[in-house]
């Protein structure tokens, strides 16, 4: 069988046996798969240091005969991003971003955009100087990924009117994660949390960047954010992530 070529991010490495290990990818072109790399844990001709993640590789490999593991047949590096391993801040960041893709994304979705949502997250992350960047950035990254799953939090306009953001009095966000309400569409005893106006600027920045971001201090008003966005992405996931466990006890402001 012929071998093809993709771009990838490694999702996560398990050694298999004395030698082997199971490599998942996520293919620019190719999608997400699970390749088979023989010997990896013993020869570093074909692998080199490009099993790691947090960084773009070209994967030659070969498709399955039968079931589901590809075979891995080579590996090289092809974009670096300096600096994220330098800080367990911006590594954790990263980590979480991966964990999240992995956890989430399914073999056979076209993964173009998802690919480069997260070769840009990775290319930025270096570039934020402190904490607040660096959260920011991530929030940034989990509603860009929910907007890819449709599931994203209305944050502009009421979620079922369409109604202006800023023509509401109150900036009312319904608990199940649906976004921001309008007092009209709510219904009857249904559960909305109301949030302060800086909290939904910043919610807006986090939507879009080019967007302002509200004043210092932030902090209230980020685990205002925080929460809205959580309640998105824990609709998503189907279990706790270590790795943002992690990221909330190392970066906070």
């Amino acid at each position: 069988m012929s071998s093809r070529h993709s771009p990838c991010f490694i999702l996560r490495t398990v050694d298999y046996g004395e030698r082997d290990v199971i490599v998942t990818l996520l293919g620019r072109d190719a999608g997400r798969f699970a390749a088979l790399a023989r010997s990896a844990r013993t020869s570093r001709k074909r692998f080199g240091g490009a099993l790691q993640p947090l960084r773009m590789v070209e994967a030659i490999y070969t498709r399955p005969t039968r079931g589901d593991l590809h075979t891995l047949q080579e590996l090289e590096v092809s974009e670096d991003y300096p600096g994220i391993e330098e800080r367990l801040e911006l590594l954790s960041a990263a980590s979480y971003a991966t964990e999240l893709v992995r956890e989430t994304w399914r073999e056979g979705e076209d993964a173009r955009a998802i690919f480069e949502l997260l070769r840009q997250f990775y290319a930025f992350l270096p570039r934020c100087d402190d904490n607040l960047a660096i959260l920011c950035l991530t929030h940034h990254f989990e509603l860009s990924l929910l907007n890819l799953y449709g599931m994203a939090p209305s944050i502009a306009q009421c979620a079922r009117c369409g109604k202006a953001a800023e023509s509401l009095p109150r900036a009312r966000f319904a608990r199940s994660g649906e976004g921001l309400l309008c007092e009209s569409c709510r219904h009857p005893g249904e559960a909305v949390g109301v949030i302060h106006p800086l909290t939904l600027t910043l919610l807006l920045h986090l939507e879009d960047p080019r967007n302002a971001r509200p004043p210092l201090p932030l902090e209230d008003a980020l685990a205002q954010a925080r929460r809205v966005i959580d309640t998105s992405v824990d609709s998503l996931v189907t279990r706790a992530l270590p790795a943002r466990e992690m990221l909330r006890s190392l970066v906070t402001l």
